[in-house]
């Protein structure tokens, strides 16, 4: 491969910072040792440091690395330079030497403007509540492995008062430093609801499969089959007004890391992570992509009997008759055949053990994605071979936890928009999302409640979950 310009004209456009040519060429600058695209926005080098190469590859071959302002490898690979710049600059910041949202737009070098669209547009979130959950996360690792007091967890993840700890992380926790760190002596984690919080919503939602071998409702709570690091156990959550009480089994089995995956899972079971407008979430990640491929082209319960067919298979046995949900590991043990012998069409049985696979191998890690950019997250899963938009959109909303997600192509979501609106036939994708654009940022939840707001008829052929 080679350059099909002058050296003349490469020269021209790299010093007029044309973005037409982006892609077309790279520079590569011998003084300084890196390579950019013809519009960098950085200080123009001398022209006789200039070499230019037809590729990104080319330029590594060289021995050059890629600018970080302009990042031309995320442009090579379809990544949008604007989202590879912000997101290579986020992760270079010391979070907890972060002392404001202020203080990070200076070391992002952005205006607060630019910051709060940056984070609206990638994160779906406000930069403040982003900056927030990262220290309190560290917060709480360290009380649950660590010594060390109270006030020096805050001090050492970035707070600049104990009042301002002890109130994030109540907002963010839903329980006081204290009584997480207490939680592991007597064996009960208790959370506090928000004042608004949407409980018969929620309570409909976790008991949408009355027949769930991984998990039960009752009148004041819900049995969860989990697998916590140090194995399967029976979850008991109880609703006692606005609190909830999370009683494991066997508390006694419990260590530090099982006492974090158990809040974390509580908190995506019962929506607690989106702050204003709760949207329940598969509480393991991996079951939630085989909701989503169990879900394609078929009506919910034909949906909730293919799970219950696979957690039958592969799924732990935990106590009380429930199974916790199958691993990676477990399904991409499976042949084939075996999964077809369950109810899978060979194209979703290709697709679930193709995940499994990735996912058992590490190579798609899903916590990772929800920690990411949604556009990142959208184009990791557009580019496995089975996933199509209405997958990608399902796995979003439902599993990886963004708040402001439209599946536009859901039949059970243009069935209820059709009924709310009296429309005289089912809404394209398009009128999906115009209908639903008053609700941003909080769509997800939207969608939620238009989900539930379904009458009680069968559903109609081709309806997803």
């Amino acid at each position: 491969m080679t350059v099909t310009f002058t050296r003349e004209f490469m020269l021209e456009r790299m010093f007029a910072g044309d973005a037409a040519f982006d892609g077309l060429f790279y520079t590569g600058v011998t003084s300084t040792g890196i390579y950019c695209l013809p519009s960098c926005r950085a200080r123009k080098p001398l022209a006789g440091n200039v070499v230019f190469h037809p590729c990104a590859a080319s330029a590594r071959a060289a021995g050059l690395r890629a600018c970080r302002r302009c990042q031309p490898d995320a442009f090579q690979s379809g990544v949008p330079v604007e989202e590879a710049t912000f997101t290579a600059a986020l992760a270079r910041v010391d979070v907890p030497g972060v002392g404001s949202v202020q203080a990070l737009a200076r070391a992002l070098n952005l205006s607060g403007s630019a910051l709060h669209r940056l984070f609206r547009e990638q994160f779906q979130c406000r930069p403040a509540d982003w900056l927030t959950r990262r220290r309190v996360e560290l917060a709480a690792a360290r009380l649950l492995t660590s010594a060390d007091t109270a006030a020096q967890v805050a001090f050492a993840v970035g707070f600049g008062s104990l009042s301002a700890f002890g109130a994030q992380f109540r907002r963010v926790m839903h329980l006081t430093p204290q009584a997480l760190r207490a939680a592991a002596r007597a064996g009960t984690l208790r959370l506090t609801l928000p004042a608004t919080y949407p409980l018969e919503l929620v309570r409909r939602d976790l008991g949408r499969d009355p027949l769930g071998v991984t998990g039960l409702v009752g009148e004041d709570g819900v049995s969860f089959a989990w697998t916590l690091p140090g194995g399967p156990q029976v979850v008991t959550v109880q609703f006692e007004g606005r609190e909830v009480r999370v009683q494991p089994a066997r508390p006694e089995a419990l260590s530090g890391p099982d006492w974090l995956t158990l809040h974390a899972l509580t908190e995506r079971a019962l929506g607690l992570r989106g702050l204003s407008r709760p949207v329940p979430l598969v509480p393991e990640f991996f079951d939630g992509l085989v909701w989503a491929v169990v879900g394609q082209q078929v009506t919910f319960r034909q949906a909730c009997t293919l799970r219950r067919r696979l957690v039958d298979r592969c799924g732990l046995p935990a106590g009380d008759g429930l199974r916790a949900p199958s691993t990676a590991q477990a399904v991409a043990a499976l042949t084939p055949a075996e999964l077809g012998s369950l109810g899978l069409t060979g194209a979703r049985a290709a697709l679930l053990r193709r995940l499994a696979g990735r996912v058992s191998r590490g190579e798609l890690d899903l916590a990772a994605l929800a920690r990411g950019t949604v556009g990142a997250a959208r184009r990791t899963l557009l580019a496995v071979p089975g996933i199509g938009p209405w997958t990608a959109e399902y796995v979003l909303l439902r599993v990886l936890g963004f708040p402001d997600i439209v599946p536009g192509t859901d039949a059970a979501l243009a069935a209820a928009l059709r009924r709310a609106h009296s429309l005289p036939a089912r809404p394209t994708p398009a009128e999906v999302q115009r209908l639903l654009e008053p609700f941003a940022p909080h769509r997800s939840h939207a969608v939620l409640r238009l989900w539930h707001a379904r009458p009680p008829i069968p559903d109609p052929p081709g309806d997803t979950p």
